[in-house]
Parts: structure tokens; sequence; C-alpha cells
């Protein structure tokens, strides 16, 4: 059980968070921004508030559940440290996300300047990770290549984990990109990187 703790601990600290910030927020509050930081969706804040904490308690039971119907289930022990990281990363990026929607809603932080640090921040972390991953149906670049052949998913994940490190870089940089340019950069980056990753899989798997 002592690999759940830590996940366990992000949503308990997510839930406690909630509840005190609770009574001090407006009865509406933002759950999307658009890519000038200016909300364009609210919600009740009964409703809002808990999004968060609800996604991150049904990732948390996939956490503990896609190992053991996965088909490929062996595979889960030969990389289960990298797994649990992984996991554990998109949790704490939730967690973090819903801090940003609590300050944003109390006007102390602007999520246009936070969000794309915090999103290329979980690029690089999957990115140093990616090539630890073993075959598997739910975890990692899985294309028709990658699942066909154990050697074609490892060359697939070491430059898959590269271009996932420059992307999260380059995100870390939208701050500061011109808001008119803004969205048509971060959409040009992500589509790249996609391409690059899904074609580089096929490249490995006809050189085979």
């Amino acid at each position: 059980m002592k690999k759940y703790w830590f996940g366990l601990v992000l949503l308990l600290l997510s839930l406690i968070v909630t509840f005190i910030s609770y009574p001090y927020l407006p009865e509406k509050i933002a759950i999307h921004w658009n890519y000038k930081g200016v909300p364009d969706d609210y919600r009740n804040k009964s409703f809002g508030l808990f999004l968060l904490p609800g996604i991150m308690i049904i990732f948390y039971l996939f956490t503990m559940i896609l190992p053991k119907i996965d088909p490929k289930k062996s595979n889960f022990k030969r990389f289960q440290g990298s797994y649990f990281k992984i996991m554990n990363g998109i949790l704490l990026f939730l967690l973090l996300f819903q801090v940003v929607q609590i300050t944003s809603s109390l006007g102390i932080v602007n999520p246009k300047y936070i969000v794309p640090e915090l999103v290329g921040l979980l690029f690089i972390f999957i990115g140093n990770l990616s090539p630890k991953f073993k075959p598997n149906y739910f975890v990692g670049i899985r294309t028709p290549w990658t699942l066909a052949n154990e050697d074609v998913w490892k060359k697939t994940h070491r430059f898959g984990g590269k271009v996932f490190v420059i992307t999260g870089l380059l995100l870390l940089f939208v701050p500061v990109v011109p808001a008119a340019i803004q969205a048509y950069f971060v959409l040009s980056v992500i589509i790249i990187s996609l391409a690059l990753i899904v074609g580089s899989s096929y490249y490995f798997f006809i050189k085979l």
C-alpha cells in the first residue's frame, strides 16, 4: 500500500484546500480561461470548486486499477516506480491547478502566467520518465507500431521523451510570447511535437 500513499496525501490536501477556501470564494468561480488569461466559463462554486478534486479521485482510482486490467499487466512490474511517479506527478499538477483556480478567483494571481509554466514542467517531467516505460495499453506513446514491437516502443519513447522535454521548455516561454500569437504558438508546438512522435514510431517500425 505504500506506493499509493503519496497520491492519497495529494487527494487529502486537495479536499482540505477546497473546504478551507470555500467560504471565502464568490458564488460563481471560473473553471476556464482564454489565452489572454480572461475567464470565459463560470460555474457555481459548489460545482466548480469540487470539479478538480473529483477528477483527482477518479484518476487516483484509475492509477490503482489500470495495472490490474491491462492485457500486458506483467510489464507494469518492470516500470512500477516510473508508473507511480508519472501518475502522482499528474495528481500534483491537478492539485497545483486547483490552487491556481482558487487564488485567481480571489484575484491573487493571473493564470495566464502560471498555467503555461505548470504545463511546461509537466511535459518536462513526463519526458524524463518516458524512456523507462514498458509496453502497455494505457500509459505512454501507444501507436499501432509501438504496440506491435517492443524495440519500436523503446526507440519511440527515447525519442519521444526528448521531444516532450523540448516541448515543455518551449511552453515555459508562453507568458512572454505576444498575446496575439500565443494560441498559434502553443498549437504549433503541440502539433509538431505529436507529428514528430507518431512519425518516429512509424519510421522505427519500417526500419526493423
